[in-house]
């Protein structure tokens, strides 16, 4: 059986809907992928998917997008059914709370019966080799979570 992985994105700059198109063409050969912006997605459908990648930029100091927040809130009401995720996004380590917004989901999907599969990744602005490859990581681990 094919697994089927919705990747949900916030972007202001691009940076995090590039992510998710690099994330997108990691997994397609192993999984049906859908990239969906998170102000468009209904966080009580995320159980009907086998894993969810959300991809978030940190607001300002540590705070979640504008468009994030009607997700999140919903994420509180919804039972995954330990939906697997998995956690990343873009941030600026000149601010203080670098990446918050990806603890804060990662907090908030585990509450909600997640079952995360990979190491939250934070990216300090636009992504080099290095962070590429700790993504492409990601992406490997949450085909592997299929295996077990």
């Amino acid at each position: 059986m094919i697994p089927s992985i919705q990747i949900i994105f916030a972007s202001m700059s691009g940076r995090n809907r590039a992510l998710a198109g690099h994330l997108q063409a990691q997994l397609a050969s192993r999984a049906q992928t859908v990239i969906t912006e998170i102000s468009q997605v209904d966080a009580f459908e995320l159980p009907k998917a086998d894993a969810v990648i959300v991809i978030s930029y940190t607001y300002h100091d540590g705070e979640l997008p504008d468009e994030a927040q009607d997700f999140f809130e919903d994420l509180k009401e919804v039972d995954l059914n330990r939906t697997k995720f998995a956690v990343l996004g873009s941030s600026s380590k000149k601010h203080l709370h670098f990446g918050r917004a990806v603890d804060y989901l990662t907090i908030q999907l585990n509450s909600s019966n997640g079952e995360q599969v990979a190491d939250s990744v934070k990216i300090d602005q636009d992504p080099d080799a290095d962070d590429l490859a700790r993504v492409d990581q990601l992406a490997q681990r949450v085909l592997k979570s299929f295996e077990d």
